[in-house]
């Protein structure tokens, strides 16, 4: 797959953190019309772009005038302090300083992004901010041809279903980021290239150049990893749709088996590993736990560890060391529970 040259960044819950002054706004409209203000679940699970349909929806009597006028007046209020999300300015720069294109394709009133890009010190990373745009599906193909961009070098960066919609609009290679709008659940249904928890994790991505197709078989290696407490480590990741499982990762080319089931541990837990043994290897094919459409080969092995403090990387938010049992009991993704039942007589 050919590696990424140009970059399209949303503004709105991808680079700034204004999802509370946009839900403020909005609950003000809602109030002006006499309607009941939406919770921040609420609103994550409604609000969608382009905008338009959303008020369509929710209030219909409204005209966008009047409602452009509500929101604006309400939001300038709001906006002083609107931060970069974590790790924004640190990818911006990345980017630049690998000479990418870097360009900005947000909904986000003109008047509103000039005060805030400029407060912010990020408006010189982009080669153009594309601004106001109702609808990107509609924008997409003209940026292309603008800057004569190939949209498989071209990746659009965006934190909702409608930033997904447009890239794969455009042609274009589409990721997610969970820092905004659309919740994992809402993304997933749109089925991106990539999904990160946040940008660090693209900035990881882009660093080591991990520009595999979605559906090329990969070999990785797992590890059930048992304590000196015979419990068994489950990590909590919102790649395998916010279930528990074990961690493990891809072989790297020219790396044995053993060797990367001994690196990726290590990564993702700090733990040094020993006793290594073989249990079995699993095909696991387009699995609708996973976040997006993926083909691998599991090289599925029992270890043990003499540490019990685990360190996660950023793939993971929470681990649990629990006996065996307690284990089967979990909400676990379906390639772990398979290894937990082969491991039964290790525990019996």
């Amino acid at each position: 797959m050919a590696v990424i040259k140009n970059i399209l960044f949303d503004w709105s819950g991808t680079l700034a953190d204004d999802f509370q002054p946009v839900l403020s706004a909005t609950n003000e409209i809602f109030r002006h019309y006499g309607r009941a203000e939406f919770s921040a679940e609420e609103f994550r699970e409604k609000f969608c772009l382009p905008f338009t349909d959303f008020y369509k929806t929710h209030l219909p009597e409204a005209t966008m005038v009047q409602l452009e006028h509500y929101y604006h007046s309400s939001f300038k209020l709001l906006q002083e302090n609107i931060p970069l999300l974590p790790h924004a300015r640190e990818i911006l720069d990345y980017c630049q300083s690998q000479g990418m294109k870097i360009f900005l394709l947000s909904t986000i009133h003109a008047e509103h992004y000039e005060v805030q890009a400029e407060r912010l010190g990020v408006k010189h990373y982009f080669d153009k901010a594309y601004v106001q745009i109702l609808d990107k599906r509609k924008a997409i193909h003209g940026i292309l041809a603008e800057w004569d961009l190939d949209p498989s070098e071209t990746l659009f960066v965006g934190d909702m279903q409608h930033d997904i919609e447009t890239a794969k609009h455009g042609g274009l290679r589409s990721c997610g980021v969970l820092t905004g709008y659309d919740s994992l659940e809402k993304l997933k249904v749109k089925e991106p290239d990539l999904l990160f928890k946040d940008l660090l994790g693209l900035l990881h991505y882009l660093q080591h150049h991990r520009d595999e197709p979605a559906f090329h078989p990969l070999a990785t290696v797992g590890a059930l990893i048992v304590n000196p407490q015979n419990h068994v480590l489950m990590i909590h990741t919102f790649k395998w749709s916010n279930l528990w499982g074990i961690p493990g990762g891809k072989i790297k080319t020219n790396e044995k088996h053993e060797d990367a089931l001994i690196r990726e541990v290590k990564e993702e837990t700090g733990l040094d590993i020993h006793d290594i043994r073989f249990v079995m290897i699993q095909d696991c094919i387009g699995s609708t736990e996973f976040y997006r459409p993926a083909h691998f080969l599991l090289l599925n092995y029992i270890v043990r560890t003499s540490e019990t403090s685990v360190t996660l990387n950023d793939e993971a938010d929470d681990y649990r060391w629990v006996p065996y049992e307690e284990a089967l009991k979990m909400s676990i993704n379906t390639p772990t529970r398979i290894l937990l039942e082969n491991c039964r007589d290790f525990f019996h």
